[in-house]
């Protein structure tokens, strides 16, 4: 009764008023960002997510005020207080293909608040706080064809034990000083996200929160970031391809920590392009003085202290053609000889090419796409078209401790590597209605069994030869190309389509209709899911 009663009160208070966000959480008013930073004058830096507003930012067609839905607002000249619900309340109905699906109808609840808290336009604290109650260990619309929800059940899962009712908590919290408008530090525990396209192939938000350390600068056409950050994640992990049973000798609390430092800096170039540049490395001890420097390049030291951390590199670009189109594409290298690239491409030039080619530690990935908004000039109606490209072993490293990952997900793409995927999206909304329709299509490259690494898996270590403190099975030094391993096509659907009885209010009723294909030679799945339930815009979908 006292959980019903706590439902019916977020809902309630859910349709009041609502302040203007600190952190942008709603995802129009993320979408009129990242569509102004377009325009020929604009000075926002769209590739460096989560947003941030203050009040005097300017959104030139904010289609929903950022005042209209909260339960508590306190605005004075230099106090600013804000407190919302959060819920995501749904009931979803499934056609079971495993045993892991124990109720065709099942009810998932959201529950909780976020705080957003200004004084004097300095100082900044965000912080929001989500009960999660879930009925089954398998998120429905997991897009990954190896993953479990991990984030969720925090290692419940064992070989013989299923929990079907597990409660969780996920807190986001970040306090952000700005002394001066060209400079802030920030601390907190989240999650970051760099790119313009759905998926980043540099750092994405598909894992869970973690503390960091941020500090960012602006000045000019240019925005530089520094994030140093604490991971987690979970030794002696063997990883292999079974929807069924994909972690059945690999759970343990992935208590283990280790240590990630960032720098991106994106540059406005004219009018129309934008550049950024990203470096990351991960160390399994406390990161060394030499990576707090936010104005170095990380793979000179590396070298110079002769160490063996995990260096990543990358770069972002977006060409605006209008306010209402643009194009972007990521380049991200992990590890690379240009003689033995240029052998490779040799060898895709030439098929009857005889040399040396396919080198394990060759490792990088490519995404290109576009992205239109507002087409045929209707408001609110927009698309994208994207496809990604990574080859095996990308992201993984001779040690485990220093594969990119944190806890049990990619901390870059989902799919981890060795794979080709094409996806697109179009989606509608004004003041009552919003919808989307979203579909993929993937071919991975997976592993067969628990002998085999065929570099899909960013969880295990990558080395030629056996490392008898990894156990690892040791890769083909050459003759590795995109895709090697079991064949895997991986096919979804998703149509979702909310409506908001109260204009301008958060709270919205929806139905969401999910479809996924996984099929290769050993089996094939099939997954038809609809959902039915009241959530708040500020949820992430």
């Amino acid at each position: 009764m006292k959980h019903i009663a706590l439902i019916s009160i977020i809902i309630l208070a859910s349709v009041t008023a609502f302040a203007q966000n600190l952190q942008v959480r709603d995802f129009r008013i993320a979408r009129d960002i990242e569509k102004s930073a377009n325009g020929k004058f604009s000075t926002t830096h769209s590739s460096m997510k989560p947003y941030r507003t203050t009040p005097q930012t300017e959104i030139s067609d904010s289609i929903v005020p950022m005042s209209d839905f909260v339960a508590y607002k306190l605005q004075k000249p230099k106090v600013f207080l804000n407190i919302a619900p959060l819920y995501n309340l749904y009931g979803n109905f499934n056609v079971p293909k495993r045993p892991y699906y124990m109720e065709r109808c099942q009810l998932n609840e959201t529950l909780g608040f976020l705080v957003d808290f200004s004084l004097m336009d300095k100082l900044n604290i965000n912080y929001s706080l989500t009960e999660r109650f879930l009925t089954h260990t398998k998120s429905i619309y997991d897009y990954t064809v190896y993953e479990y929800n991990f984030d969720e059940i925090w290692g419940f899962f064992t070989e013989n034990q299923f929990y079907p009712y597990l409660l969780s908590f996920e807190q986001t919290f970040n306090i952000n000083y700005t002394p001066a408008e060209f400079f802030s530090i920030e601390i907190g525990n989240g999650k970051h996200f760099y790119g313009d396209g759905q998926r980043s192939l540099l750092q994405s938000d598909i894992c869970g929160n973690y503390p960091y350390l941020k500090v960012e600068s602006e000045f000019l056409n240019f925005k530089y970031s520094c994030v140093w950050s604490m991971l987690g994640y979970l030794p002696n992990t063997r990883f292999i391809y079974d929807p069924d049973y994909p972690y059945m000798n690999a759970i343990s609390y992935w208590d283990s920590r280790k240590f990630n430092a960032t720098h991106y800096l994106d540059c406005r170039i004219g009018k129309h392009v934008n550049i950024g540049l990203f470096e990351s490395v991960m160390s399994s001890r406390f990161l060394s003085f030499e990576y707090f420097n936010p104005v170095i390049f990380f793979r000179p030291v590396e070298f110079s202290m002769g160490s063996n951390e995990n260096a990543l590199m990358g770069a972002n670009f977006k060409v605006s053609f209008s306010q209402k189109n643009c194009v972007y594409a990521q380049f991200v290298l992990d590890d690379v000889i240009v003689g033995q690239l240029m052998n490779d491409i040799k060898h895709r030039l030439n098929s009857s090419y005889t040399g040396q080619y396919g080198w394990f530690a060759n490792k990088w990935g490519i995404q290109g796409g576009i992205k239109f908004f507002d087409m045929f000039k209707v408001k609110g109606l927009d698309c994208f078209v994207e496809g990604n490209i990574v080859r095996p072993y990308v992201y993984s490293h001779s040690q485990q401790e220093l594969t990119y990952t944190h806890g049990l997900k990619p901390l870059a793409h989902p799919l981890g590597a060795n794979f080709v995927e094409g996806l697109c999206g179009i989606s509608y909304f004004n003041d009552f209605i919003e919808c989307a329709l979203e579909m993929s299509y993937a071919i991975v490259g997976c592993d067969s069994s628990f002998n085999s690494h065929f570099g899909q898996n960013v969880f295990y270590p990558t080395m030629d030869a056996y490392q008898p403190n990894q156990n690892n099975i040791p890769v083909s030094s050459y003759n590795n190309v995109l895709l090697q391993g079991i064949r895997t096509n991986v096919a979804t659907v998703k149509f979702d389509i909310a409506y908001y009885p109260l204009k301008n209010k958060a709270l919205s009723v929806f139905a969401e209709i999910a479809m996924r294909y996984n099929s290769n030679e050993l089996r094939k799945d099939k997954y038809l899911g609809v959902s039915v339930g009241v959530r708040s815009r500020l949820i992430k979908r």
